[in-house]
C-alpha cells in the first residue's frame, strides 16, 4: 500500500488472532540490506522511531465496528518526508492447538510513503527553451 502527497494515509488491519508488531505504536520496522562476503545483499529487519523516518506521523489502532476480530489501523502522514521511505508492520499470529506448538505465521504489511513534492521540481522531462522561461517565473512568484 501506498501513502502518497494525496492520501497522506493509509488503514490496514491484522485478522483474528493476530498481533500486530512491533508493538508499540511509534515505532516501525524498516528493511536494512547488508552485504555478505560473496557481495549479495540479504535484508535484514530493524525497529526504528515512525517519526524519524516521517515526521508528524502516526498510528492509531480503529476501534472495530465489525462483528469480527479484525483490528484496523491508519497511519497518517501529514507530513511527507523528504525521501521516499518504505516501512512494514507485521501481523503475528500463534499457531493454533492443532499445529505444530511454538509456530507463528506472519505476513508483513508494506507500506511505501512518497517523498514530499518539490514546488521548485517540475514533474515533467526537461523543459524546451520557450517553456523554461513560464517554469522560471512560476518559481520566482512562488519564493
Amino acid at each position: 500500500v501506498a501513502v502518497t502527497s494525496k492520501s497522506k494515509s493509509v488503514t490496514f488491519g491484522c485478522s483474528e488472532g493476530a498481533t500486530l508488531k512491533p508493538a508499540l505504536l511509534d515505532h516501525v520496522f524498516i528493511e536494512k540490506a547488508t552485504e555478505k562476503n560473496g557481495g549479495a545483499s540479504t535484508g535484514r529487519e530493524e525497529e526504528v522511531v515512525l517519526q524519524d523516518l516521517v515526521p508528524n506521523s502516526s498510528l492509531v489502532e480503529n476501534a472495530a465496528n465489525t462483528g469480527n476480530d479484525t483490528v484496523g489501523y491508519t497511519l497518517s502522514c501529514p507530513d511527507l518526508p523528504s525521501s521516499p521511505q518504505n516501512i512494514f508492520y507485521k501481523c503475528v499470529s500463534s499457531a493454533s492447538a492443532r499445529e505444530q506448538v511454538g509456530t507463528q505465521t506472519e505476513c508483513k504489511v508494506l507500506i511505501n510513503i512518497e517523498e514530499k513534492p518539490e514546488a521548485e521540481t517540475p514533474a515533467t522531462p526537461e523543459p524546451s527553451r520557450g517553456e523554461q522561461g513560464v517554469v522560471l517565473g512560476s518559481a520566482l512568484m512562488i519564493a
